[in-house]
């Protein structure tokens, strides 16, 4: 009776931690791909950045409102904020929710795909 107690136990904690370590993997993926968003995409519009980066969320089902993501621009550097609670159910019928929050920064890698002319001779 000991041993079956125990392996409901450890499949529980099982279940909780990879439900909240899909989660937080979600988390990076959207984080890595905003940095990417942010780094390669120097044509692209503010608001077209978020938008990308509120498509991504919704390819990772990352629960990310449009209120709460902004991209803005200064020159050649570029800032991307979102932030989220997702709800992660770690024990049947108990849901705890999950809160994340990142900012990525970048300078735009614009023209350094050597088809530039500055180096022209």
């Amino acid at each position: 009776m000991k041993f079956i107690i125990k392996c409901l136990i450890a499949a529980a904690i099982l279940n909780a931690a990879a439900r909240t370590g899909m989660a937080a993997a979600a988390y990076y993926q959207l984080k890595d791909q905003s940095l990417e968003l942010v780094t390669f995409n120097a044509k692209a519009s503010p608001g077209e950045i978020e938008q990308q980066i509120l498509n991504t969320a919704q390819d990772l089902d990352v629960p990310l409102d449009p209120a709460d993501v902004e991209v803005s621009r200064n020159g050649l550097h570029t800032t991307a904020t979102a932030s989220y609670t997702q709800p992660v159910e770690v024990f049947p019928d108990y849901i705890y929710p999950m809160n994340f929050h990142f900012t990525v920064d970048a300078f735009s890698m614009a023209g350094l795909d050597g088809k530039t002319d500055h180096y022209k001779r």
